[in-house]
C-alpha cells in the first residue's frame, strides 16, 4: 500500500454563510443536550431588549408629563409599572445566571466532552505525529463546550440588541433623523475596523498557540510529581528554565509583531466609539435644544438617552457580529477534529480466533517524518498459534514500530500483514484489536483502583477472581498483601491522599496483569521486565510462560536473557530482519545476535 501525498488544504474564506454554518454546528450541541437553554436564553433576550425600549419611552413620557402637568397618581402608576417590570425581569435573570446556567453548563460540558473523548479514541495514531493537527486537536478539546455556552449567551445579547436598536432607531428617527444616520454610519465603520482587529488578534493567537503550549508544558514539568526527582539532579531544570526564558522572549516578540496594527485599529475604533457619540452628537443636541423651541424637554432628554443607548446597542451588534466571526474561526478547528475520518479502517467485524500472523514484504515510513526515511524495510515473518516469538535488536532497530503495525495503529507503506490469511485492512480495527493484548514500554497506571487498572475499565464484584488471577500471573501477590484495601486500593495520590504509589517494577506488573485479565489470543510484551531486577525478571518470565502456555506471545526485549525461552528469535538491525532462529541456532551462526548476547553475558558476569 503506497503512502499518498497529503495535499495542502485550501483555506475557506469565512463568509457570512460559512460563519452561520459554523455557529449552527456548535448550537446543535446545545439543542441536543440542553434544549431548554434555548428558550430560557430567548426569554432573557427579548425581555432585556424590551427593557431598553421602555427606558427611552418612559423617560420621554416622564419629562413631557411633568411639563404638561399630568397628575401625580398617573405618573406614580406608570413609574411603579415600569419598576415592577424591571424587578421581575432582574429576578428572572438572577435565577438564570445563578441557578439555571451553572447547571446547564455542566450538562453541556459532560455531553460535549464525552463526544470529543469518544472521537479522540477514533483518531489514527498518525494524528499525534502531525504537530498542526495535534495543536488543533488540543484547541478543540479545550474550547468546544465553552464556545457552545458562550455562543448561546452571545446570541441572547445579540437578539436583544437587535430588537432594542431597531425600535430605538425608529423612535430616534422621528425625533432627529440626522442623529440616527450619523450614529448608523459611525457604528458601521466601527464594525469594519473591529472585524480587521479581530482578524489580526486571531492570527496573533494562532502564532501564540504552540508557544503557549510549550510554556504550559514546562510549567507542568515543574509542578507535576512525576518529574520532581529528575529535576533535582543533573542540569535539566536549568535547561528547562532557559527554554522558558527563550520561549517567553519568542512570545513577547510575537505580541510586539502585532502591537502596531492592534494600536492603530484600536485608536480608530476609539474615535468612532467615543468621540462621535459622546461629544459631537451631544453637542449638536444641546445646541438644537437651545435654538429650537419646538423640541420639548422630554424629546431632548429622550434623544440624549436614545443616542447613547442606540450607539451602545448598534455598536454591540457589531461587536457580537465580530465575536461570531471569531467563534467561527475557532469552530473551524473543532469541525476539523470532529469531522476527521480515520484512515485505519475496515469493514469485517467477524474477526476469527487467531491462528497465524504473516508479514510479507513490509515497508514503513512514519507519515510525518521530515526525511521520509523507512523505519522498516522488506520485513517477512510468520507467527503461529501458541508460539513464543522474540524481536531483539538495539534501540531504533524497528521492533516497536513493527508491533504498532501488527496492532494496526498504523498501516504499512508497502507490503501486507495477513491475519489467518486475510489482510488486516479488511477487519474493523477495534474488533481486530480485541484479539491482541499488549504491554507497552511506556505503560500507564491510572488514578483508579488496582482492580479498575487491571480490568482496564469498570470493575464488578463478579470480576474479583479474574483480577486476582491476573495479578498472580504478573507476580504481584506479595505487593497485593501489603495494600491496605487489596484490589480496591486507590493507586496514585492524584485524587486521594490515601492513594498508594507503586514502584516502576510494581507498576509494570499491573500493566502485565491487564493482558491476563482478558482472553487475548495474541499477547505482545514490549520490554515487559525493563523496570525489574534480574531475579524478578526471571520470575515474571516464568510466570508469563506458564500462564500464557496456550497463547501466542511476542516478546520485545533488550535483555537477551528474556528471549532465550522463545521458540524463534528475529534479530532486527536498521529496520530489517538480519537473522532468524532459536537461541541455540543463532549462537551457532555467530552473527549479530551472538555478539549482542556475549556482550550482555559478559556484563552480567562482571557485575556479579
Amino acid at each position: 500500500m503506497k503512502k499518498d501525498k497529503v495535499k495542502p488544504e485550501k483555506k475557506e474564506r469565512h463568509s457570512v454563510g460559512h460563519v452561520s454554518r459554523n455557529l449552527w454546528f456548535m448550537l446543535r450541541y446545545s439543542f441536543k443536550y440542553a434544549p431548554s437553554y434555548t428558550f430560557v436564553t430567548l426569554g432573557e433576550a427579548f425581555g432585556r431588549g424590551a427593557w431598553h425600549v421602555i427606558q427611552v419611552l418612559f423617560l420621554k413620557y416622564l419629562f413631557d408629563a411633568i411639563e404638561a402637568g399630568v397628575g401625580f397618581r398617573t405618573i406614580l402608576f406608570w413609574s411603579l409599572l415600569v419598576a415592577g417590570y424591571n424587578v421581575s425581569f432582574e429576578l428572572f435573570n438572577k435565577w438564570r445566571l445563578e441557578v439555571y446556567r451553572p447547571k446547564v453548563r455542566l450538562v453541556l460540558h459532560e455531553g460535549i466532552q464525552n463526544e470529543l473523548y469518544k472521537k479522540a479514541r477514533e483518531l489514527d495514531q498518525s494524528c499525534y505525529d502531525d504537530p498542526e493537527f495535534y495543536n488543533d486537536f488540543i484547541w478543540a478539546i479545550r474550547e468546544a463546550d465553552n464556545r457552545t455556552g458562550e455562543i448561546m449567551e452571545n446570541f441572547s445579547i445579540f437578539i436583544n440588541r437587535v430588537v432594542s436598536s431597531a425600535v430605538i432607531l425608529a423612535l430616534l428617527a422621528t425625533m432627529d433623523w440626522i442623529v440616527a444616520v450619523t450614529l448608523s454610519v459611525a457604528v458601521g465603520l466601527g464594525f469594519v475596523f473591529r472585524h480587521k482587529l479581530n482578524k489580526v488578534n486571531y492570527k496573533k493567537n494562532e502564532e501564540l498557540n504552540p508557544i503557549t503550549r510549550k510554556l504550559s508544558y514546562i510549567g507542568r514539568v515543574f509542578y507535576l510529581p512525576d518529574h520532581q526527582k529528575e529535576l533535582r539532579q543533573g542540569g535539566i531544570a536549568e535547561h528547562l528554565q532557559g527554554e522558558y526564558r527563550r520561549t517567553t522572549g519568542t512570545r513577547v516578540a510575537c505580541i510586539e509583531k502585532y502591537a502596531g496594527k492592534v494600536l492603530a485599529l484600536s485608536l480608530v475604533i476609539g474615535f468612532l466609539s467615543d468621540l462621535i457619540p459622546h461629544t459631537a452628537i451631544v453637542a449638536y443636541l444641546v445646541i438644537r435644544f437651545l435654538v429650537d423651541p419646538a423640541l420639548s424637554l422630554g424629546s431632548f432628554s429622550a434623544s440624549i438617552t436614545a443616542t447613547f443607548k442606540l450607539f451602545w446597542t448598534i455598536n454591540d451588534i457589531g461587536n457580537y457580529l465580530t465575536k461570531f466571526h471569531e467563534h467561527s474561526l475557532y469552530i473551524e478547528k473543532v469541525r476539523k477534529f470532529v469531522g476527521y475520518q480515520p484512515k485505519i479502517k475496515g469493514a469485517a467485524a467477524d474477526v476469527p480466533a487467531f491462528e497465524t500472523l504473516t508479514v510479507r514484504g513490509l515497508d514503513f515510513a512514519y507519515p510525518f517524518s521530515k526525511d521520509e526515511k523507512k523505519t522498516l524495510s522488506g520485513i517477512d515473518l510468520e507467527i503461529k498459534r501458541g508460539e513464543k516469538v522474540a524481536f531483539v535488536g538495539y534501540n531504533g532497530a524497528g521492533k516497536t514500530t513493527l508491533i504498532k503495525l501488527l496492532m494496526r495503529l498504523y498501516d504499512a507503506t508497502d507490503g501486507e500483514i495477513l491475519y489467518n490469511g486475510r489482510s488486516v485492512t479488511e477487519f474493523e480495527p477495534a474488533e481486530y484489536r480485541k484479539h491482541i493484548g499488549a504491554v507497552f514500554q511506556d505503560y500507564s497506571v491510572f488514578a483508579a483502583t488496582v482492580a479498575e487498572n487491571v480490568m482496564g475499565g469498570e470493575y464488578a464484584d463478579a470480576d474479583e477472581e479474574t483480577v486476582l488471577s491476573a495479578l498472580h500471573a504478573a507476580s504481584f501477590d506479595d505487593k497485593l498483601k501489603q495494600l491496605p484495601n487489596g484490589i480496591h486500593t486507590q493507586l496514585t495520590t492524584e485524587f486521594s491522599k490515601d492513594g498508594v504509589g507503586l514502584s516502576g517494577g510494581e507498576s509494570q506488573k499491573i500493566a502485565i496483569a491487564r493482558v491476563f485479565a482478558r482472553p487475548y489470543e495474541l499477547i505482545i510484551m514490549d520490554e515487559p521486565s525493563s523496570a525489574l531486577d534480574p531475579i524478578a525478571e526471571y520470575e515474571i518470565n516464568q510466570s508469563i510462560l506458564k500462564n500464557a502456555e496456550v497463547r501466542t506471545v511476542i516478546f520485545i526485549s533488550h535483555r537477551l536473557s528474556t528471549t532465550r525461552m522463545a521458540d524463534r528469535i528475529y534479530m532486527f538491525d536498521d529496520g530489517k530482519i538480519v537473522e532468524c532462529g532459536s537461541h541455540d541456532e543463532l549462537m551457532r551462526q555467530n552473527g549479530k545476535y551472538a555478539e549482542m548476547y556475549r556482550v550482555q553475558a559478559k556484563k552480567y558476569v562482571t557485575e556479579a
